[in-house]
């Protein structure tokens, strides 16, 4: 894997630090989980069992089936922005062990928290919208998320496609992501370290137990066609949501991309800054948005703080986006989701134009 550095200090990330850790002290209260997030956590895994039971044992109609399977995919995109993101970063607790079992979450319901912690604490967070390391943007050429990336002839189309692609995200992960990264050894050029026995093991028992109540179980009860059809309606709903909000965060026409000098791989913005200008924020006055997100509308906020829980981001971000104002720092705020959303699918239809490549050029400079 390519070595990139973050040789600039502009002081930036003293400051803002120093300032959150000051609202914190002055306020009396800790950067972990409180009641709100106790509560929330209550409330989302009754919600996922409650909607899994309805479909299993209630669903008497195709309607009630649909919205049971809608509402499974939904608990289990709660589960995942909310209490296994917290987790998986270490920000929902200052306990070791209660952090991992937040974070195991993502096990079962059906991700991998092992790989998850590679793929996202480590290659996403640090190499954010760099191509080639970041591997939330790398798509093997069906999309196009980055102008450094050669453009295909059907990218022409992605701002079309794109969407319902992104439905297939969730149940490419269950079915086969998970299991290459495991037998390979590998997330695209980053080598993964070789997991324990346990951890092996831990890896073929949940995959065993999510599609023991996933799939085996119910067709003791239904068809198995009927089976496999829910399963992927709520893959499809599940994969379309969390992607959906994923790209929402930083392939956006504001967002920088920033290109590493081809001799030294340093990046000219210190890594705090980089952080800012390659992340966006959307919806920041929604409640519903901040809830249902996890605080992932605020992604700059845990971009820079993600060892901070998601409950405290609204607060957080006057902070941050004032600290940005004086050091002349572009921080992205999209007012509403559907600015959001309007944004993304511009830069799409921009990134598949033959004259987007020079746009390349024009994202180094701007990183």
């Amino acid at each position: 894997m390519k070595k990139v550095s973050f040789p600039a200090r502009a002081g930036f990330y003293p400051e803002v630090k120093k300032r959150v850790n000051h609202y914190f002290e002055t306020n009396g209260i800790s950067p972990n989980a409180d009641w709100r997030m106790v509560l929330k956590t209550v409330i989302i895994l009754m919600w996922l069992a409650s909607a899994y039971v309805l479909l299993l044992f209630s669903a008497s109609s195709l309607i009630l089936a649909i919205i049971s399977a809608v509402a499974v995919a939904q608990g289990f995109v709660l589960v995942g922005f909310n209490i296994m993101h917290d987790g998986a970063h270490g920000s929902y607790s200052k306990n070791k062990r209660l952090n991992w079992i937040m974070g195991f979450t993502l096990d079962l319901i059906g991700g991998s928290n092992m790989f998850w912690r590679h793929k996202h604490n480590i290659l996403h967070h640090t190499y954010t919208n760099i191509s080639e390391l970041d591997d939330d943007i790398q798509v093997f050429g069906v999309l196009r998320l980055s102008p450094q990336q050669p453009r295909r002839p059907w990218h022409r189309f992605q701002h079309w496609y794109a969407f319902p692609a992104y439905s297939l995200m969730t149940l490419l992960w269950v079915t086969i992501g998970d299991f290459r990264k495991f037998f390979t050894g590998k997330i695209g050029d980053y080598d993964l370290p070789k997991p324990a026995v346990g951890e092996s093991f831990l890896f073929f028992l949940t995959k065993i137990f999510y599609f023991g109540y996933m799939l085996v179980l119910p067709m003791f009860f239904h068809p198995v066609l009927h089976v496999l059809a829910f399963f992927l309606i709520v893959h499809l709903v599940l994969g379309f949501t969390m992607a959906t909000i994923f790209q929402l965060a930083h392939v956006l026409e504001d967002n920088a991309f920033p290109r590493p000098d081809p001799d030294t791989g340093e990046i000219d913005n210190e890594w705090a800054i980089h952080q800012v200008e390659t992340t966006a924020n959307f919806a920041p006055e929604s409640r519903l948005a901040a809830w249902y997100c996890g605080g992932l509308n605020f992604q700059i906020e845990h971009h820079l703080f993600p060892r901070i829980c998601h409950v405290h981001y609204p607060a957080l971000s006057k902070i941050v986006q004032r600290a940005c104002q004086e050091f002349r720092i572009t921080y992205v705020s999209y007012p509403t989701l559907p600015r959001a959303v309007a944004a993304h699918y511009r830069f799409l239809k921009e990134l598949g134009r033959e004259d987007a490549v020079g746009m390349a050029g024009a994202a180094g400079v701007a990183g």
